[in-house]
């Protein structure tokens, strides 16, 4: 990965060196350099000697590897069930909203049928009108009528009155006046007009009654019809609902098993981390690698301008470590250290940890050596995942090399 400043000028021995003296710091001549390279070399030979014999190597806790696997075919599981439910949720909607149409077009024609029952309502009563109408020339000519028909008894024409009086509709009462030879005679047309007049108003009932009945019978049964489809839509919404709130639960507990099986990760990335800087050794001034990877800018005169500190390789979310115990008297967003955590170990000394990509720490906090102070980022003026990593002595920056296993 790239540093947040670029690459240095390296040495033959593939180390950028300040070529001058920083802070104090005298030139070493070429043999004193080899000599106290040969020394520090023997110093981390032996803390790495100690090390190994004294400290239980960091792993990841017993099991942790299968609790993960395990939380890994639970999830699977949970997938595989959530898929299966959402497919069917998709079913379900597309049922309910076929439905829906469905229902919308019918309302739309129970609606046409209540229009067209309204008109034969009003028809009836129209046509309730005419034959009130009709009832009056009825009453006006059933006197005369009933003479009529007394008079036809009487004279013993019993036939004819049979005729007249039993007709069942205007066309039959026609044809039997026209047979009989009777539609002129006095004594037989104010009984003929009165029949005429009932046959009528019966007429006029019966289709206005089979009309509204038919008209009703329909709409009854589309009435029934939808109550029957808002029945079942209601059924599917509640349906869908239950498997909404089931699907809700399940996605509820897929993060919670992706949060634990987060966790778990970090658990044994932390270890890892760990485990792979103690493994480099403490050096004779009590320090550990923050973080196990390639140095890609060292400290010292870096493009006319001083680099403090030294850039360590690493990839975002990779833990970092503190590199000695102390207590944490920064954590938060510094400039073009962007995120960064600094540790007083007391005495003057303190490190710096910067380009973080979150915090693990909080400012006030006492930590051991080999506690995770954050992850590793690319925050503040950065142009690639790394640690920039800083020893400074009285607020003035010094090798970390000089302070690293």
């Amino acid at each position: 990965m790239r540093s947040d400043r670029g690459p240095a000028s390296l040495t033959a021995g593939g180390r950028a060196r300040n070529p001058r003296v920083f802070v104090g710091r005298k030139t070493k001549r070429p043999e004193e350099r080899e000599t106290a390279n040969v020394l520090k070399s023997k110093r981390a030979w032996i803390a790495l000697t100690i090390l190994t014999t004294l400290l239980v190597p960091v792993t990841a806790p017993a099991g942790t590897h299968d609790k993960l696997r395990e939380l890994e075919e639970q999830r699977e599981a949970l997938h595989e069930k959530i898929e299966g439910h959402e497919a069917e949720a998709d079913t379900l909607q597309a049922e309910a909203k076929a439905l829906n149409e469905q229902m919308i077009e019918l309302r739309h024609a129970l609606a046409a049928l209540d229009r067209d029952i309204s008109k034969i309502e009003s028809e009836v009563r129209n046509a309730q009108a005419r034959i009130d109408e009709t009832q009056t020339e009825i009453d006006k000519v059933e006197g005369v009528a009933t003479k009529q028909a007394v008079g036809l008894y009487k004279a013993g024409a019993t036939e004819t009155l049979d005729a007249l009086l039993g007709a069942k509709s205007l066309a039959e009462l026609d044809d039997r006046v026209e047979f009989l030879g009777i539609a002129a005679h006095e004594n037989t047309d104010a009984l003929i007009e009165h029949n005429r007049l009932q046959l009528e108003i019966q007429a006029q009932h019966a289709a206005l009654f089979k009309t509204k009945s038919d008209l009703e019978a329909t709409r009854n049964e589309q009435g029934r019809l939808y109550a029957s489809m808002d029945e079942k839509h209601g059924e599917l919404k509640t349906k869908l609902a239950r498997l909404e709130e089931l699907l809700g639960h399940e996605h509820a507990e897929e993060g919670d098993l992706l949060a634990a099986a987060a966790e778990i990760k970090g658990d044994i990335r932390a270890a890892d981390a760990i485990r792979a800087v103690t493994a480099r050794g403490v050096s004779t001034e009590g320090f550990i690698w923050p973080l196990n990877g390639a140095i890609n800018s060292y400290y010292g005169p870096r493009w006319g301008r001083m680099h403090t500190g030294i850039d360590i390789d690493g990839v975002t979310g990779d833990p970092i470590v503190a590199s000695k115990e102390g207590q944490v008297i920064l954590a938060q967003y510094y400039s073009g250290y962007g995120n960064a955590v600094i540790v007083d170990h007391g005495g003057g000394v303190t490190t710096l940890y910067a380009h973080l990509s979150k915090f693990e720490v909080s400012s006030g906090q006492s930590i051991p050596q080999g506690q995770i102070v954050g992850l590793v980022g690319c925050t503040g003026s950065c142009t690639g995942d790394h640690l920039h990593f800083e020893v400074r002595i009285n607020g003035n920056p010094v090798d970390p090399l000089d302070y690293l296993p």
